[in-house]
């Protein structure tokens, strides 16, 4: 069997399978006003996380067209979703171009994260970057550092 790398991860998996999606995760949020409600159960803190994915597409398909079908596949899971800035192309190194949007959407323990999200279409494969944190001011301090990472991808 093949071996699937990435990093430090190595797995042998059978030829037809592929990495898909990789998750970083930052420190825990330390914002005690995102505790959420009291509970008996113990809580795990929300950690921000810098998520990528790669899935094939059809030919011809556009970053701006991707994005309105994943917005789509939110809508039919019920998963509340607000743009909070306009989508903006941007010029990556290699001379690809992507294309970085910003939504907040409500999370499955009813938490608001705000997603700073980068999609690059290229040799037919779908790369999408979503970085992640709490919204309001955990979202507004980690941004920039988010907007970086996302901007050094090749």
């Amino acid at each position: 069997m093949p071996r699937l790398n990435f990093g430090t991860f190595s797995v042998e998996a059978p030829g037809d399978w592929s990495l898909s999606t990789v998750i970083v995760s930052g420190p825990p949020v330390s914002d005690p006003t995102s505790k959420g409600m009291p509970t008996t159960k113990a809580v795990r803190p929300f950690q921000q996380n810098l998520i990528l994915t790669v899935e094939q597409v059809a030919p011809g398909e556009t970053a701006e067209a991707y994005v309105q079908k994943q917005i789509e596949g939110l809508r039919k899971a019920n998963v509340p979703r607000k743009e909070t800035a306009k989508p903006e192309k941007v010029a990556l190194k290699g001379g690809h171009e992507g294309l970085l949007t910003e939504s907040s959407v409500t999370g499955p323990a009813g938490e608001r994260v705000r997603q700073l999200q980068l999609v690059v279409v290229r040799n037919g494969v779908a790369h999408t970057l979503i970085a992640s944190n709490l919204d309001g001011l955990p979202y507004d301090q980690g941004r920039e550092l988010f907007k970086k990472m996302l901007l050094s991808f090749e």
